[in-house]
């Protein structure tokens, strides 16, 4: 079972807590289980840039100071010195599913074209959990204790991983994080006391050695 673990996360840091968690897992490198080093040094280097209303779903994330997953494959290659690979993987029917969640039509379409933009530069398949690889994932974040229409309320980094058969994520904003077992990690209920639950976007990146 997978162990390494940080305090609660500030602000939308959740992508590099997990970014760091999954390399301190992955290899020998210890130094970067930090919270400020997370928060203070690859949090910045991974979030999305404004795009100055060109690509105003972007510019959406950028505000709320959310993450990149292209930048946390650079950023992964530079902490561990590449000996973590990290690739990009999307799963379109995923996207698909986790969007008839979101009832608002621009930002259900602004998500869409996110999806088909970050898609680009990863591998489209049908994603199933491997043994040893860990998977920042991105969650769409909703009110309530279910995910469901109408509750939509932001972005979120949740890690998974697979470990003798059996699935664990890890989610950063709880108020004491550890790793859980799951039955079903591409939704994930009753997390933050009952507050919210997350439905997997489609997108992670793949974290492996």
């Amino acid at each position: 079972m997978p162990s390494k673990t940080l305090p609660q996360q500030n602000g939308n840091s959740c992508a590099a807590h997990c970014t760091v968690i999954a390399i301190a897992e992955l290899s020998n490198n210890q130094l970067c289980l930090d919270q400020t080093f997370a928060e203070k040094t690859v949090w910045p280097a991974i979030q999305f840039v404004s795009t100055g209303g060109l690509a105003p779903g972007i510019d959406q994330l950028a505000a709320a100071k959310n993450s990149d997953p292209r930048k946390i494959i650079t950023e992964t290659d530079k902490i561990s010195n590449k000996a973590v690979k990290a690739a990009l993987v999307c799963d379109d029917s995923q996207k698909t599913g986790a969007l008839v969640y979101v009832t608002d039509l621009a930002t259900k379409q602004g998500l869409g074209s996110l999806f088909n933009l970050i898609k680009g530069g990863g591998t489209s398949t049908s994603l199933t959990l491997t043994d040893g690889v860990f998977y920042n994932a991105s969650y769409l974040m909703f009110n309530g204790a279910k995910a469901a229409t109408g509750t939509f309320t932001g972005m979120h980094n949740i890690l998974v991983t697979r470990e003798g058969g059996k699935d664990y994520y890890y989610n950063p904003n709880e108020n004491k994080p550890g790793w859980n077992l799951t039955s079903d990690w591409k939704v994930l209920d009753n997390q933050n006391g009952g507050n919210h639950s997350y439905v997997f976007t489609g997108v992670c990146v793949e974290m492996k050695k």
